[in-house]
């Protein structure tokens, strides 16, 4: 297939930026339709931007922050989220306003996934891995249980019932991470997690970076994306066998006509080290943060 479309459903703005943001920008680089939901605005998560402003004297501060209220702040994490999206690719930024810190599961968001599954259609689905293997919950998981169960509901549909033809195109579900659940190995024996899809996104790290250099209200720009990049994705990267890598896990295991012999693998030659050497770019890539990125209100 050639062409595909992508539904990428995350819990908060950043999670657009840190999970899954390289290959969706690889996939949006070659004409794949992409569409990013975003749940809620993460308007109670990592308030750096907050912090920092309190901590100036009073005359430096964001003028607006006087009359700063959460509508305000939740519009201030949007523009994030829409610079995000502009960098990674996407086709298509939906946002469902649910509140953050209280995303519960309920069919009521269930239905809200689902209707956008059935107009979207999408060929693949992205989202947080549903599951927490030390227990608990927290807006992750619970998207990734609600995006999973909106897929189900999509194809349970029946116009006599519900007015809507059921969609059942959703051909592979990805569960992206943010470095939590997975174990930092691709071997099938290790205990814990094990991702059994990894994408080399080397040739985008620069639109990662970038992407994350957007959340100024979690004081992610600068050199904290850099790190993440180089800490993280660089640490799957020498997993995976080149500079800079995302893990993916699949709900299933898959079928095959014939044992899968990917092109990357017939072309795999003998090198005597694979570190990835020139190739570590994410720690010199240039500044993504426009300087309206720092103010309450957009300036334009």
């Amino acid at each position: 297939m050639s062409n595909f479309k992508i539904l990428a459903v995350y819990a908060h703005p950043a999670d657009s930026a840190t999970e899954a943001s390289g290959t969706l920008a690889l996939h949006a680089e070659r004409g794949d339709h992409v569409t990013s939901v975003v749940t809620t605005f993460g308007d109670r998560h990592h308030m750096q931007w907050l912090y920092d402003e309190m901590k100036k004297p009073e005359s430096e501060r964001d003028p607006d922050l006087p009359t700063m209220d959460i509508e305000v702040y939740r519009n201030f994490k949007k523009r994030e989220a829409e610079r995000i999206a502009e960098i990674i690719g996407v086709h298509e930024l939906i946002f469902t306003g649910w509140t953050d810190h209280e995303v519960a599961f309920s069919w009521e968001k269930v239905e809200e996934i689902t209707n956008i599954i059935l107009r979207v259609k999408p060929d693949i689905v992205i989202t947080h891995f549903p599951y927490r293997m030390s227990g608990g919950e927290d807006d992750h998981i619970v998207v990734g249980k609600i995006a999973m169960s909106a897929i189900s509901r999509a194809g349970a549909k029946v116009p006599q019932f519900d007015g809507v033809e059921p969609y059942r195109g959703v051909k592979q579900v990805f569960f992206s991470f943010a470095g939590h659940e997975e174990v930092n190995s691709r071997n099938i024996f290790t205990n814990g997690v094990v991702c059994d899809v990894w994408i080399d996104t080397t040739s985008v790290i620069h639109k990662k970076v970038q992407a994350m250099d957007q959340l100024v209200s979690q004081g992610y720009q600068g050199t904290a994306a850099r790190k993440i990049a180089e800490a993280r994705d660089g640490r799957w990267g020498m997993i995976a066998g080149c500079a800079y890598a995302e893990p993916f896990a699949r709900p299933t295991g898959i079928t095959y006509d014939s044992l899968p012999m990917p092109e990357r693998v017939l072309k795999e030659r003998y090198i005597p080290n694979n570190l990835p050497n020139d190739a570590l770019i994410a720690s010199s890539v240039p500044s993504g943060t426009p300087l309206d990125a720092y103010r309450l209100r957009s300036q334009k």
